[in-house]
């Protein structure tokens, strides 16, 4: 299961290619010496590389070309999530612009946006500040790391990757997220002029196989099992078979090179539970966690669950004066718009109050495509139609306003997209509405909040037709952390209600703003908070 780099004295030797023991020793000691953890409970403590880390660094390290420069021009290095990849590229990334002799080195950061780039620069940088040498050295910027002439950046757009870019060594993280090949591609052709330019790819598996990364891994794949000769290439992936019985936790330590090190065993047999309870997850465990490709797109929530929940129809009177979030969804002017009011229960569930508004005009349309019931739907009062062929904003406004004298209503969360008018409106009526990001990090925490209630069979959904179907319909994007939200373009139909309920549940999560307490700062000899506290605070 586990496919690993040879160790540097059992590699072949020829004469095209010799091996450097002092090169090799000399790269080992520089990250294990040098650099740091930035995070987690070793922050502060020196590297200690895994064996495979160490083969691989004196590999790459060690073996030449009779001219002297390095053997290796790309390295693959595939691995489950939490597995320390991001932390080793940024090591190598310093050993290249500290150690390595390229005159005028230009080491550049990509990954499949801006936000993961920075993470392994901002861990590079992090690293040379916590290390004393390293600190005296370099030159600290904030977007960019200095030695003598050689420099260290993150890349955040392609057309800064063809601005006079000279780059000597490339570290591309988290590959499986890069949407398409054109940034790799440019990043690539820049390093054309340098007599030994080095490619380090780091990745998890990915779900897509049309994407760079399967090219990539398919690439390195038929390079380690010898079906393609490259010698350019230094090659080393972790990984269960697409065989093997995901539920092991045997496969889970064979997959796994991080168990045990950078991530707890205890860690992985939770979400294991998440994955047996949601089988939604279940493609997305294999593919994080076991770096299983090419899982097949599920459907994110278990419907078997969700219709075990309670499904009576609501009691809207049981429900009056009750406080409530509700989240908004709006739609563009021909589509479906959502509006989902949430109420926290004393058992930690939520009872949810969905509204579901389409153009009059495009019922039977919309019927054809979505090949849905949307005229019984609306016969039976689950649909409110506006008038004409366009979603009337209008009829939306008077509905919460509606809402915000049956109930108490206490925050509307909503989309920044496309709804600055009404939202205005709003806001000038005395409605209290808080913008809501659709982004992974931002929806995480509803989404697994969501899953809990739905396992416990503690959301009360009314049995509303129209959410259930949006719910049926729902795939989960995964990122590069593990953050998931529904994603409306991998879903084939409809999600609008799901999403503005995860918008509603969002602010219940957020709680009430209370006061923070009074520090007291006489237990460090100190007076109270007061200005001489702080003053004298300021000073130690």
């Amino acid at each position: 299961m586990r496919k690993t780099c040879l160790e540097p004295d059992a590699a072949f030797s020829n004469n095209d290619y010799w091996f450097s023991d002092q090169e090799a020793e000399r790269s080992t000691f520089f990250l294990e010496e040098f650099c740091r953890h930035v995070k987690g409970p070793l922050a502060g403590d020196t590297l200690r590389l895994e064996q495979w880390q160490r083969n691989l660094t004196r590999e790459l390290f060690g073996w030449k070309r009779q001219n002297g420069t390095r053997r290796f021009r790309y390295v693959w290095i595939e691995a489950p999530c939490k597995a320390g990849k991001t932390t080793f590229l940024a090591s190598l990334g310093l050993y290249m612009l500290v150690v390595d002799p390229e005159p005028g080195a230009e080491i550049v950061i990509a990954a499949g946006n801006t936000e993961h780039a920075s993470v392994c620069f901002n861990i590079a940088r992090e690293m040379v500040l916590r290390d004393p040498d390293l600190s005296t050295v370099c030159r600290i910027y904030r977007n960019r790391l200095v030695y003598k002439d050689a420099h260290l950046r993150a890349i955040s757009s392609r057309q800064e990757a063809v601005s006079g870019s000279n780059i000597s060594c490339l570290l591309f993280d988290d590959v499986f997220l890069q949407p398409s090949r054109e940034l790799h591609d440019r990043l690539i052709t820049s390093m054309a002029a340098r007599s030994q330019p080095l490619t380090l790819y780091a990745t998890a598996a990915g779900s897509d196989r049309t994407l760079l990364a399967w090219e990539l891994h398919d690439y390195a794949s038929r390079i380690r099992s010898g079906l393609i000769d490259d010698p350019a290439w230094l090659v080393q992936i972790f990984g269960a078979p697409a065989d093997a019985d995901w539920r092991d936790p045997q496969v889970w330590r064979d997959a796994h090179p991080g168990i045990g090190v950078s991530v707890s065993e205890e860690f992985i047999a939770g979400e294991f539970r998440r994955a047996q309870q949601t089988p939604g997850f279940a493609g997305t465990f294999r593919q994080l966690y076991l770096n299983m490709w090419g899982q097949e797109r599920v459907r994110w929530l278990d419907m078997d669950s969700w219709d075990a929940c309670d499904g009576r129809p609501l009691n809207l009177a049981e429900l009056a004066g009750r406080e409530c979030h509700a989240g908004l969804d709006l739609s563009t002017t021909t589509d479906l718009t959502a509006l989902v009011l949430v109420f926290r229960d004393d058992d930690g569930g939520y009872t949810v109050l969905p509204y579901a508004f389409c153009p009059a005009e495009t019922i039977r349309q919309r019927q054809r495509r979505d090949r849905v019931d949307y005229a019984s739907w609306l016969e039976q009062g689950y649909l409110i139609p506006t008038e004409g062929n366009t979603v009337d904003h209008a009829v939306i406004r008077r509905k919460i306003l509606e809402i915000g004298r049956q109930f108490r209503l206490r925050e509307l969360a909503y989309d920044r997209w496309n709804s600055s008018m009404l939202v205005n409106q709003l806001i000038n009526d005395g409605v209290n509405c808080v913008p809501v990001a659709q982004s992974n990090s931002a929806m995480n925490a509803p989404a697994r909040e969501m899953e809990r209630v739905i396992a416990d069979k503690h959301l009360r959904h009314g049995g509303h037709p129209v959410l259930r179907w949006c719910a049926a319909n729902a795939i989960a994007h995964v990122d590069a952390t593990g953050d998931i939200r529904p994603s409306k373009s991998k879903s084939a139909e409809r999600i609008d209600l799901v999403v503005a309920l995860l918008m509603g549940i969002s602010r219940h999560l957020i709680g009430p703003r209370t006061r923070p307490a009074r520090r007291q700062l006489s237990v460090l000899g100190w007076p109270d908070e007061t200005m001489a506290g702080r003053k004298k605070l300021k000073n130690v």
